[in-house]
């Protein structure tokens, strides 16, 4: 699984077509709780420096976009490397260290954001859990999925994680959401279901 993951591009679904021919839905998984650390400002070098870390260990966007404006603004795990290794990127910087501290004990993603007024580019405590896949459908598949899973035909909402095990563990539902795109969306629910568990409570959102 990619380390890095871009939350910007929900424009394209599961068919293959972009976002100015359908509409698409995401379903991922988020915590609720809010960081308790600050958002630590960083430099483009030191932003560079790590997804140049991340390339060599294999673990970067398929794209690997280089525009400044889309690689500044993403999401990446922290949990599979050690706090020091991490924060060596970063010149050790008191507010990286205490970003990254977080999002390890926690088990979550840091994400960077560049804010386009100020220049500036931050690194923030994610909410979304380490190593969670994402599934985005189009439209019209993502409906049949909410109705299989007997869930509000409506494209945005939330359910706790062991409401979604739950759900899953019911044989309808198996039954009609197996009958889904050969199986491969029970599979692909199944996964995210299997989310290892963290200190905070886990949802599934759509939108």
């Amino acid at each position: 699984m990619p380390i890095l993951t871009d939350r910007k591009g929900r424009g394209t679904g599961d068919d293959g077509s972009n976002g100015r021919q359908t509409m698409s839905i995401t379903f991922f998984l988020s915590v609720d709780r809010k960081a308790d650390a600050a958002p630590a400002v960083i430099t483009a070098r030191q932003l560079a420096a790590f997804r140049a870390f991340a390339r060599e260990r294999g673990q970067l966007l398929e794209d690997e976009d280089d525009d400044p404006l889309v690689s500044c603004s993403f999401e990446a795990r922290v949990c599979p490397w050690s706090l020091a290794s991490i924060c060596a990127i970063f010149d050790h910087d008191v507010g990286v260290i205490s970003v990254v501290e977080e999002a390890q004990f926690r088990g979550l993603n840091v994400r960077f954001w560049r804010d386009d007024a100020t220049r500036t580019i931050t690194m923030h405590v994610a909410t979304t859990p380490d190593g969670a896949s994402e599934i985005n459908l189009a439209n019209g598949n993502a409906y049949r999925v909410l109705d299989a899973l007997r869930l509000a035909d409506d494209n945005r909402g939330s359910i706790p994680i062991t409401e979604l095990r739950d759900t899953l563990g019911q044989p309808y539902v198996r039954r009609d959401l197996g009958h889904l795109n050969d199986g491969r969306y029970l599979e692909r629910f199944d996964s995210l279901a299997a989310q290892v568990a963290t200190s905070d409570e886990i949802r599934m959102v759509w939108g």
